[in-house]
Protein backbone atom coordinates (compact mmCIF):
# COMPACT_ATOMS: atom_id res chain seq x y z
CA UNK A 1 0.00 0.00 0.00
CA UNK A 2 1.38 3.61 -0.27
CA UNK A 3 2.61 5.68 2.85
CA UNK A 4 1.95 9.22 2.98
CA UNK A 5 4.64 10.56 4.98
CA UNK A 6 5.39 13.98 6.62
CA UNK A 7 8.92 15.30 5.51
CA UNK A 8 9.22 18.74 7.46
CA UNK A 9 9.78 18.75 11.22
CA UNK A 10 7.81 21.43 11.68
CA UNK A 11 4.43 19.48 10.38
CA UNK A 12 2.35 18.17 13.36
CA UNK A 13 -0.45 15.39 13.51
CA UNK A 14 -3.62 16.92 11.93
CA UNK A 15 -1.83 19.83 10.90
CA UNK A 16 -2.06 18.77 7.07
CA UNK A 17 -5.15 17.24 5.07
CA UNK A 18 -6.12 16.07 2.34
CA UNK A 19 -9.40 16.38 0.77
CA UNK A 20 -9.94 15.65 -2.44
CA UNK A 21 -9.63 11.44 -1.74
CA UNK A 22 -13.17 9.64 -3.64
CA UNK A 23 -15.24 9.15 -0.91
CA UNK A 24 -14.82 12.05 1.14
CA UNK A 25 -15.93 10.61 4.59
CA UNK A 26 -19.22 12.90 4.15
CA UNK A 27 -20.38 12.28 0.56
CA UNK A 28 -20.07 8.21 1.11
CA UNK A 29 -22.42 5.95 0.41
CA UNK A 30 -21.80 3.50 3.00
CA UNK A 31 -24.05 0.89 0.57
CA UNK A 32 -22.34 1.10 -2.50
CA UNK A 33 -18.91 3.05 -2.23
CA UNK A 34 -15.50 1.75 -0.94
CA UNK A 35 -14.60 2.57 2.85
CA UNK A 36 -14.20 6.53 2.65
CA UNK A 37 -10.40 8.30 2.23
CA UNK A 38 -10.95 11.83 2.57
CA UNK A 39 -10.32 13.96 4.55
CA UNK A 40 -7.10 11.91 5.13
CA UNK A 41 -5.13 13.82 8.04
CA UNK A 42 -1.27 13.52 7.86
CA UNK A 43 0.05 12.29 10.93
CA UNK A 44 4.01 12.36 11.99
CA UNK A 45 6.69 9.91 12.24
CA UNK A 46 5.95 7.89 15.60
CA UNK A 47 9.40 7.24 16.84
CA UNK A 48 9.15 7.21 20.53
CA UNK A 49 12.61 8.61 21.50
CA UNK A 50 11.31 10.82 24.45
CA UNK A 51 8.92 11.04 27.16
CA UNK A 52 6.93 7.96 28.41
CA UNK A 53 6.67 6.46 25.35
CA UNK A 54 10.06 5.87 25.31
CA UNK A 55 11.79 2.44 26.75
CA UNK A 56 13.03 1.73 29.67
CA UNK A 57 14.69 -1.39 29.95
CA UNK A 58 15.17 -3.94 33.28
CA UNK A 59 18.23 -5.42 34.02
CA UNK A 60 17.17 -9.21 35.50
CA UNK A 61 18.95 -10.54 38.27
CA UNK A 62 20.98 -13.74 36.26
CA UNK A 63 21.26 -10.71 33.73
CA UNK A 64 18.92 -11.06 30.76
CA UNK A 65 16.93 -8.03 29.39
CA UNK A 66 13.57 -6.84 29.22
CA UNK A 67 11.34 -3.85 28.88
CA UNK A 68 10.52 -2.13 31.96
CA UNK A 69 7.23 -0.08 30.89
CA UNK A 70 5.19 -0.30 28.06
CA UNK A 71 6.55 1.74 25.14
CA UNK A 72 5.38 2.65 21.57
CA UNK A 73 7.41 4.11 18.47
CA UNK A 74 10.29 2.95 15.74
CA UNK A 75 12.81 2.88 18.52
CA UNK A 76 10.98 0.36 20.73
CA UNK A 77 10.44 -1.64 17.07
CA UNK A 78 13.87 -1.68 16.46
CA UNK A 79 14.98 -3.47 19.99
CA UNK A 80 12.03 -5.96 19.94
CA UNK A 81 13.05 -7.16 16.21
CA UNK A 82 16.51 -6.27 15.31
CA UNK A 83 19.60 -8.53 16.38
CA UNK A 84 22.81 -7.29 16.25
CA UNK A 85 25.67 -9.06 14.20
CA UNK A 86 28.75 -7.39 14.89
CA UNK A 87 30.69 -10.81 13.45
CA UNK A 88 29.28 -10.51 10.31
CA UNK A 89 28.31 -14.58 10.58
CA UNK A 90 24.53 -14.42 11.70
CA UNK A 91 22.75 -15.68 14.62
CA UNK A 92 23.55 -15.04 18.32
CA UNK A 93 23.83 -11.55 18.61
CA UNK A 94 22.65 -9.08 20.51
CA UNK A 95 19.65 -6.96 20.54
CA UNK A 96 20.23 -3.21 19.78
CA UNK A 97 20.30 -0.88 23.04
CA UNK A 98 18.49 2.13 23.56
CA UNK A 99 21.40 4.35 22.45
CA UNK A 100 21.65 2.36 18.97
CA UNK A 101 18.24 2.26 18.19
CA UNK A 102 17.75 5.77 18.53
CA UNK A 103 20.70 6.55 16.51
CA UNK A 104 19.23 3.92 13.59
CA UNK A 105 15.72 5.43 14.04
CA UNK A 106 17.61 8.92 13.53
CA UNK A 107 19.51 7.50 10.31
CA UNK A 108 16.02 6.60 9.22
CA UNK A 109 13.84 9.63 9.96
CA UNK A 110 16.65 11.77 7.95
CA UNK A 111 16.24 9.70 5.07
CA UNK A 112 12.48 10.68 4.85
CA UNK A 113 13.06 14.23 5.68
CA UNK A 114 15.71 14.65 2.80
CA UNK A 115 13.16 13.05 0.21
CA UNK A 116 15.82 9.74 0.21
CA UNK A 117 14.34 6.12 -0.50
CA UNK A 118 13.89 4.27 2.80
CA UNK A 119 14.24 0.74 1.58
CA UNK A 120 15.46 -2.18 2.77
CA UNK A 121 18.54 -2.49 1.65
CA UNK A 122 18.93 1.23 3.34
CA UNK A 123 17.62 0.49 6.44
CA UNK A 124 19.88 -2.55 6.43
CA UNK A 125 22.75 -0.02 5.83
CA UNK A 126 21.75 2.09 8.89
CA UNK A 127 21.49 -0.95 11.32
CA UNK A 128 25.12 -1.69 9.88
CA UNK A 129 26.50 1.62 10.52
CA UNK A 130 25.19 1.77 13.78
CA UNK A 131 25.52 -2.08 15.27
CA UNK A 132 28.24 -3.22 12.90
CA UNK A 133 28.79 -6.33 10.81
CA UNK A 134 26.01 -7.20 8.61
CA UNK A 135 23.02 -6.44 11.05
CA UNK A 136 19.90 -6.83 9.00
CA UNK A 137 16.09 -5.51 10.01
CA UNK A 138 13.82 -8.94 8.69
CA UNK A 139 16.52 -11.66 8.73
CA UNK A 140 17.00 -12.72 5.37
CA UNK A 141 20.89 -12.82 5.64
CA UNK A 142 22.44 -15.44 6.58
CA UNK A 143 21.29 -16.85 10.23
CA UNK A 144 19.89 -13.66 11.29
CA UNK A 145 17.65 -14.17 13.46
CA UNK A 146 15.74 -10.30 13.36
CA UNK A 147 12.00 -10.34 12.85
CA UNK A 148 11.62 -6.52 11.51
CA UNK A 149 9.66 -5.39 8.07
CA UNK A 150 10.04 -3.09 6.40
CA UNK A 151 6.04 -2.40 5.84
CA UNK A 152 5.84 -2.17 9.11
CA UNK A 153 8.53 0.52 9.63
CA UNK A 154 7.11 2.85 6.75
CA UNK A 155 3.80 2.51 9.13
CA UNK A 156 5.23 3.61 12.19
CA UNK A 157 7.51 6.55 9.76
CA UNK A 158 3.51 6.96 8.62
CA UNK A 159 2.43 8.10 12.63
CA UNK A 160 0.80 4.35 13.51
CA UNK A 161 1.69 2.94 16.56
CA UNK A 162 4.02 -0.10 17.36
CA UNK A 163 3.25 -0.91 21.63
CA UNK A 164 5.42 -2.94 22.92
CA UNK A 165 4.22 -4.32 26.77
CA UNK A 166 6.07 -4.14 29.97
CA UNK A 167 8.04 -7.86 30.75
CA UNK A 168 8.96 -8.49 27.22
CA UNK A 169 11.91 -10.47 27.21
CA UNK A 170 14.69 -8.15 24.90
CA UNK A 171 17.90 -10.49 25.15
CA UNK A 172 19.00 -13.57 27.23
CA UNK A 173 21.16 -13.95 30.18
CA UNK A 174 23.86 -15.15 27.45
CA UNK A 175 23.87 -11.93 25.97
CA UNK A 176 21.92 -13.12 23.05
CA UNK A 177 18.64 -11.42 21.34
CA UNK A 178 15.78 -13.21 22.91
CA UNK A 179 13.64 -15.27 20.89
CA UNK A 180 10.02 -13.79 20.91
CA UNK A 181 7.38 -14.02 19.03
CA UNK A 182 5.45 -10.90 18.04
CA UNK A 183 6.79 -8.83 21.05
CA UNK A 184 4.85 -5.70 20.16
CA UNK A 185 1.28 -4.88 18.22
CA UNK A 186 1.78 -2.65 15.50
CA UNK A 187 -1.56 -0.45 15.61
CA UNK A 188 -4.47 -0.38 13.17
CA UNK A 189 -5.40 3.83 13.83
CA UNK A 190 -4.08 4.69 10.98
CA UNK A 191 -6.26 5.85 7.92
CA UNK A 192 -4.62 3.68 4.73
CA UNK A 193 -4.50 4.77 1.21
CA UNK A 194 -6.34 1.86 -1.31
CA UNK A 195 -3.71 1.34 -3.58
CA UNK A 196 -6.83 0.25 -6.20
CA UNK A 197 -8.18 3.54 -6.35
CA UNK A 198 -7.86 6.18 -7.86
CA UNK A 199 -8.33 9.05 -6.80
CA UNK A 200 -5.42 9.55 -4.41
CA UNK A 201 -3.33 9.07 -7.93
CA UNK A 202 -5.17 11.97 -9.51
CA UNK A 203 -4.84 13.73 -6.47
CA UNK A 204 -1.18 13.11 -6.45
CA UNK A 205 -1.13 14.31 -10.21
CA UNK A 206 -3.06 17.05 -10.35
CA UNK A 207 -4.83 17.62 -6.78
CA UNK A 208 -3.78 18.46 -3.06
CA UNK A 209 -1.50 15.88 -2.75
CA UNK A 210 0.34 17.62 -6.20
CA UNK A 211 0.62 20.87 -4.18
CA UNK A 212 2.19 19.10 -0.93
CA UNK A 213 4.87 16.91 -2.26
CA UNK A 214 6.38 18.76 -5.08
CA UNK A 215 8.42 22.20 -4.19
CA UNK A 216 6.97 24.53 -2.12
CA UNK A 217 6.89 28.52 -2.49
CA UNK A 218 9.95 29.61 -0.36
CA UNK A 219 8.12 32.95 0.32
CA UNK A 220 5.50 31.51 2.26
CA UNK A 221 5.72 30.32 6.01
CA UNK A 222 4.51 26.87 6.86
CA UNK A 223 4.30 26.61 11.01
CA UNK A 224 6.48 30.09 10.82
CA UNK A 225 9.19 28.73 8.51
CA UNK A 226 9.75 29.77 4.66
CA UNK A 227 11.01 27.00 2.68
CA UNK A 228 11.49 24.89 -0.44
CA UNK A 229 11.43 21.69 0.61
CA UNK A 230 8.23 19.47 -0.18
CA UNK A 231 5.35 18.81 2.96
CA UNK A 232 5.14 15.23 2.07
CA UNK A 233 6.41 12.46 0.44
CA UNK A 234 4.64 9.25 -0.68
CA UNK A 235 6.30 6.23 -0.30
CA UNK A 236 5.51 2.75 -2.31
CA UNK A 237 5.80 -0.15 0.44
CA UNK A 238 9.22 -0.76 -0.83
CA UNK A 239 10.27 1.85 0.18
CA UNK A 240 10.91 3.79 -3.10
CA UNK A 241 9.34 7.09 -3.88
CA UNK A 242 5.60 6.94 -5.79
CA UNK A 243 6.30 9.01 -9.24
CA UNK A 244 3.20 9.02 -10.06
Amino acid sequence: MPFILARRSQIQNGSIQITDLFPNATQANLVNDPRPQGPFYVRVANIGSTGRTRPFIKTNADGSLEFLTQCNGLVAYLIANVEVDPGGNGGDGPALTVPEAEEVAGLILARVQAGGTVTLLNVNADLTAVAGGATDLDGQLAGSNSTGSLVEVLAILAGEDYIVNAGVAIQTAGGVKAAVIAPGTLGTTMRTLVPQDSSWKISFSEGVLAGLVGAQNPNLAFAGVKSATPLLTVYNDDGTIYAG
